[in-house]
């Protein structure tokens, strides 16, 4: 039987993975094509199972529990740190950086109209709502990532039921084989909930065995949402799809569906925010030994100063984060996952064998997103 803690570790890993990140979906689908899309998330949805699945087990493995900075400094050591550091900040940065921006669209788009305010006071007030939530406790955080998978599933519920009749099936049976990656690293900054991981220990204190599968399923299930999100809006907007994909449904679906979109979008956003500001704030406190509230102003107030200062191109962040520092997450996971495996302090709950060809592949793969995202971005 499900036990309320298994309920609320699968949320935080839902909850951390869907966010703004699906906003962006069907308009890079819309570029590739929907068949492509599909291929590449289903692949990278594996590849991140099992990239989950390894940093479950490094966390179970060691006894000092840090987070991903930590690890690299315990089994690649400081050079290892070094490297971590860079590209886990850039991520975690960026990403939080994005639900500013994107909280504050949402947010202008559903209260503007009655409240007042534009897109720059909505992002202030998220960042204030949101800054003050990373000091709740994680039973806290728990239940309200559970709040929001249930209205998560209520909200695609009734985008797909009341768009589904309307859905040209002309619009998904395009492809574009030249644009196969475009969708590269936003699917990858949509998979992301490796930040949840760690906290599932702490959550599932007297069933440890069932990480393993609650990594698996918290891996499935957003790939589920993804692909039924992007079959409704791009059967819908078809090469009209726009970037934040709900505004596109606006004149097809009625303005009602699409308000409901938005709130779910605010949710969304709120719980990842929350998830990887934690996530951020505990790296500074454990892996770097700073106070906490040291630890919670440099995790708050670095993204807020970036986007004050006026860097709000939040597209352009998303694939960076996604196909470049979450690649090169990835390669450091896999390498780590060998070294714990010999260098663990514990036994683990779980353990698994991946073939060293497998994580070739995948280093391979990881690869391939980082030099697309070079070339695209940098003109590399």
């Amino acid at each position: 039987m499900l036990n309320k803690n298994y309920i609320f570790a699968v949320s935080s890993m839902v909850g951390t993975s869907v966010g703004v990140g699906i906003f962006s979906l069907p308009y890079v689908a819309s570029k590739s094509g929907f068949l492509p899309f599909v291929i590449l998330i289903v692949i990278l949805g594996v590849i991140t199972t099992i990239l989950g699945l390894m940093y479950g087990e490094i966390t179970l493995r060691t006894t000092n529990k840090g987070r991903l900075v930590g690890y690299c400094e315990k089994y690649l050591g400081k050079k290892g740190k070094i490297i971590a550091t860079i590209v886990v900040l850039f991520t975690l940065y960026s990403s939080l950086l994005v639900y500013i921006i994107i909280g504050g669209i949402f947010g202008s788009a559903v209260f503007s109209s009655s409240l007042g305010g534009n897109e720059l006071t909505y992002s202030l007030i998220m960042f204030a709502v949101i800054s003050v939530g990373i000091y709740i406790s994680l039973k806290v955080v728990s239940v309200i990532e559970f709040l929001m998978v249930i209205f998560l599933f209520i909200t695609i519920l009734g985008i797909v039921l009341k768009g589904i009749p309307i859905v040209d099936v002309g619009n998904l049976v395009t492809h574009n084989s030249s644009q196969f990656f475009f969708p590269f690293g936003a699917i990858l900054f949509s998979l992301g909930a490796l930040s949840a991981i760690p906290v599932l220990e702490h959550i599932m204190k007297k069933k440890q065995k069932k990480i393993k599968d609650v990594i698996i399923i918290g891996n499935i299930i957003p790939i589920i949402i993804y692909i039924l999100f992007v079959v409704v809006v791009l059967g819908i907007t078809g090469a009209e799809t726009s970037v934040e994909a709900l505004y596109g449904l606006n004149v097809s679906i009625g303005n009602g569906i699409v308000t409901l979109g938005l709130i779910f979008g605010i949710f969304a956003i709120s719980t990842s925010f929350l998830m990887l500001g934690i996530n951020l704030k505990e790296m500074f406190w454990y892996d770097y030994h700073l106070s906490e509230k040291k630890a919670w102003a440099l995790t708050c107030f670095v993204p807020l100063i970036v986007f004050v200062l006026g860097l709000r191109d939040f597209i352009t962040v998303v694939n960076i984060a996604g196909g470049i520092a979450g690649g090169f997450i990835g390669i450091l996971i896999i390498i780590i996952f060998y070294r714990a495996k010999k260098m663990g302090d514990i036994k683990p709950a779980y353990s698994i064998k991946v073939p060293v060809v497998i994580s070739l592949v995948m280093v391979v793969i990881y690869s391939i997103g980082i030099a697309y995202q070079l070339i695209e971005n940098f003109k590399i």
